[in-house]
């Protein structure tokens, strides 16, 4: 079952407060594997609630943002792989562009999808 627009909007506040850490964290001289693991896990499961809601709007939308939903988890996990194997730099700028890609996706959904999905 889907979750109403006002639910998936919560959730972005959720996220984004997560890709604000991790985008202070890479930033910084903190080491970013859990403030990253945490939005990741976050991103993961609301793009996992968001399925459904793709299915009633059109399908050029649908496509284009489950494309991003897709590429921000290929670039988390690809993060995920080079920290695991001590690629500490490329790890940290995979997860700079997992962070503006995930705060991208919230933007258009945010602008495009859940206006759509409102009327409907």
């Amino acid at each position: 079952m889907s979750l109403s627009v006002a639910e998936y909007r919560a959730e972005h506040r959720e996220l984004e407060r997560a890709l604000d850490n991790l985008l202070h964290e890479v930033s910084g001289a903190a080491p970013p594997f859990a403030t990253f693991c945490e939005a990741r896990a976050l991103a993961g499961a609301h793009y996992a609630r968001e399925a459904p809601l793709l299915e009633t709007c059109g399908i050029h939308l649908a496509v284009k943002i489950a494309a991003q939903h897709e590429e921000a988890l290929e670039l988390a996990q690809r993060a995920a792989e080079c920290w695991s194997e001590g690629h500490t730099r490329d790890a940290v700028n995979l997860m700079r562009r997992f962070q503006a890609l995930a705060q991208h996706n919230i933007i258009e959904e945010e602008r495009d999808l859940f206006p759509l999905v409102e009327l409907l």
